[in-house]
């Protein structure tokens, strides 16, 4: 028998767990610098229950680097680092979410 797969995202640990049926497999994810929060518009990572709403990056090479959503061509590198180091990197892919429990 065939469980329905499902997500958890562990703030504190920085992993995505993908669970289906008896296997569970980790990802390293990056949440907001921001931290938790539930206010729109507050940079933050919202926590409760959520569904995948778009995913981005899925053509894109590895470490590509994304700005509003959009790659730039860019790939991650030290260098590139170097040479903008207070920029908010966010690389490779996007899961965008959106909130199933009604102010979360």
């Amino acid at each position: 028998m065939t469980n329905k797969p499902s997500v958890e995202v562990s703030i504190q640990d920085q992993v995505l767990r993908l669970k289906l049926d008896e296997k569970c497999i980790e990802y390293p994810i990056s949440t907001a610098k921001l931290g938790i929060g539930q206010k729109e518009g507050s940079n933050q990572t919202p926590i409760g229950w959520h569904q995948i709403r778009a995913k981005i990056g899925a053509e894109q090479p590895l470490n590509s680097v994304f700005i509003g959503r959009r790659p730039t061509g860019e790939i991650y590198s030290n260098k590139l680092a170097k040479e903008a180091p207070d920029r908010d990197w966010i690389l490779t892919r996007i899961l965008w979410l959106s909130g199933c429990e009604l102010g979360r």
